[in-house]
């Protein structure tokens, strides 16, 4: 991460070119999430994302931080009690309702179609 500047331009950036800073933290940011293994793209895609959508809702610098703050403090609850308590969270996992998988079947060439496609088909071109 050598773009980044030291403490004092960043300091200058925030007070005189909040706009440039920002620019800045976003370029950086792309560039470690393009630089991140496709096994955890994914996800710190998303987690970025949910960190953009927080930032956006706050109204000023102190808002940001205690939004940013929270959801950190959130995270490390939850690791915290899985690690207290490991066997909830497996019992959790487990215990989520099921979706049940419904067969879709391949319309093969010369059978019926459904109503709907024979009302369209019916129809003077």
């Amino acid at each position: 991460m050598g773009d980044l500047p030291d403490f004092d331009t960043l300091l200058a950036m925030h007070r005189e070119n909040p706009e440039s800073l920002e620019k800045l933290r976003r370029r950086l940011t792309r560039k470690l999430l393009h630089s991140a293994p496709d096994s955890t793209r994914q996800r710190l895609e998303g987690l970025q994302f949910r960190i953009d959508m927080e930032l956006r809702r706050a109204t000023n610098p102190t808002a940001r931080c205690l939004r940013i703050s929270d959801m950190m403090h959130d995270s490390f609850s939850r690791l915290n009690h899985c690690l207290q308590h490991p066997f909830d969270e497996v019992s959790t996992r487990q215990n989520r309702p099921k979706a049940d998988i419904l067969p879709m079947s391949r319309r093969r060439p010369g059978t019926a179609r459904s109503s709907k496609d024979n009302a369209d088909s019916s129809k003077p071109h």
